[in-house]
């Protein structure tokens, strides 16, 4: 036996909806790391050789402090252009399917 509500449901109605793109997090982060073990890498290659430490040892250091800095750096930029990008919001109207749908997406 179906029952069939006398008032109409919530899934008869249209909803407004807010839709922006955002950048990715992960392309971002990963993106300013890699550039900034590069820039560490070339630092160490390229600085004066320290009786203390190798050239090896001190290039692996300031690829991993350029590699921390990039992640700052890129999760700052991530910030900025996910604040720009947002702005750019529209709003559309969505139906809800009239097809009754449980968690697993099989009609029941």
């Amino acid at each position: 036996m179906e029952q069939h509500p006398a008032t109409p449901s919530s899934a008869d109605q249209s909803v407004e909806v807010h839709i922006h793109s955002s950048p990715k997090f992960w392309p971002f982060i990963l993106t300013f790391a890699v550039l900034g073990a590069l820039a560490g890498l070339i630092i160490g290659l390229l600085g004066e050789p320290s009786q203390d430490y190798t050239r090896t040892s001190a290039s692996g250091f300031f690829a991993i402090f350029g590699a921390g800095l990039g992640v700052g750096i890129g999760a700052l930029a991530y910030v900025i252009v996910d604040r720009v990008t947002s702005r750019k919001t529209t709003k559309h109207l969505a139906v809800p399917l009239a097809e009754d749908t449980d968690s697993s997406g099989l009609q029941g």
